[in-house]
């Protein structure tokens, strides 16, 4: 998933909107178009957090896994400081 996936069904979204028949009622064709663009960002959104809790869930095993004892917090705290990194700037 990236923005430029949510891009292009999003203007796919609103070029449907736009063709639509005059005759429709506007209110309705906007609430329904306002609906399913919110779905669409519900689901890259979903799709995106757990790709980065995925990729970070390995990193702190991966951290983990050899001697848990003899870690130290600071390998934690990168693993966090990447999640929160990689949900602003993925």
């Amino acid at each position: 998933m990236s923005i430029d996936d949510f891009r292009d069904t999003t203007r796919h979204i609103l070029d449907n909107l736009l063709s639509e028949t005059p005759k429709a009622d506007r209110e309705q064709l906007l609430d329904a178009y306002a609906d399913l663009i919110t779905q669409l960002y519900a689901h890259h959104s979903h799709q995106m957090l757990t790709e980065v809790i995925e990729d970070a869930r390995t990193r702190l095993d991966a951290r983990l896994s050899p001697d848990p004892v003899r870690q130290t917090i600071a390998g934690v705290q990168t693993t966090i400081q990447d999640l929160w990194n990689s949900l602003w700037n993925g």
